[in-house]
């Protein structure tokens, strides 16, 4: 993993660091959204825990660890990053982030949300409901809603941000220490998540002491991620990994040689191990 980590921008306790990809490329091969990709609850008897992903393109889709997917009975968000193959559906791999609802229509709206780390980093379906009523209730306890009072503040942390030229990740810190790290194969890519990425993170950052994540802290998070080891797990027509050490959690795809998609969490940041 060649990865090199730029100067940050520091918004309160959100410290935002550029990443890039020493093995970038442009022309990307596979698509992130688009009429052809449809998410649906499964035939016949909705399963909390896996949705349908159906790709009547012809090239494959990506579906992002940590994606919201809004509708259907409930609120999910995708537990893993899946590459479609064109032309098939597959079934992945769901949390709930609506505990209190258990009806209405099959299909799923992509908006291009992504669920705080917090979320995204639970053990299992309790304790990603247990997170979600730390942001407080609702009559679903949906996640859209009980986040809800904090989007004016997510948008003055994360306002006006945008990737540098040929950036491809970012790794980000809250309250002064580093949390998640997610780079890309391509500038695209991030350039079409990346809005959505940080919104998602920023949940978790209002109200974070304002203390700025050191530049050193940042790469020597970066510098021991070689040291987890990791195991293949289903990826859809691309190869996924997952492993963790004792600071880390590391998750990617890998699809034509390349990473598509690499994720690492802090495990010992406390928005995390609380």
């Amino acid at each position: 993993m060649e990865f090199h980590v730029g100067g940050p921008e520091v918004r309160g306790g959100l410290t935002v660091f550029p990443v890039f990809n020493g093995e970038a490329v442009t022309a990307r091969g596979y698509d992130l959204v688009g009429s052809s990709i449809t998410v649906e609850e499964r035939a016949g008897a909705p399963v909390v825990g896996e949705l349908v992903v159906t790709n009547r393109g012809a090239r494959p889709a990506l579906v992002l660890e940590g994606e919201l997917l809004e509708g259907g009975w409930q609120h999910r968000v995708a537990a893993a990053t899946v590459l479609v193959a064109p032309g098939a559906s597959a079934v992945i791999e769901v949390r709930c982030v609506e505990q209190g609802r258990w009806s209405g229509g099959g299909q799923h709206v992509r908006g291009g949300a992504r669920a705080p780390v917090a979320i995204r980093a639970a053990g299992g379906q309790q304790q990603v409901w247990d997170r979600v009523a730390r942001y407080g209730a609702s009559p679903t306890q949906s996640l859209l809603d009980t986040t809800r009072d904090r989007v004016d503040a997510v948008d003055d942390l994360v306002g006006g941000l945008r990737p540098c030229a040929f950036q491809s990740g970012v790794l980000v810190g809250v309250a002064g220490q580093p949390l998640l790290l997610e780079v890309f194969d391509s500038p695209r890519t991030l350039a079409a998540v990346g809005e959505g990425l940080l919104r998602g993170v920023a949940v978790d950052a209002v109200g974070a002491p304002p203390v700025e994540t050191p530049g050193r802290r940042a790469r020597r998070f970066v510098r021991h991620l070689p040291d987890t080891s990791l195991d293949p797990v289903d990826g859809g027509c691309g190869i996924g990994f997952r492993g963790e050490s004792s600071y880390t959690r590391v998750t990617a795809l890998h699809w034509r040689g390349r990473a598509v998609a690499t994720v690492a969490v802090n495990l010992r940041h406390p928005l995390v191990s609380a």
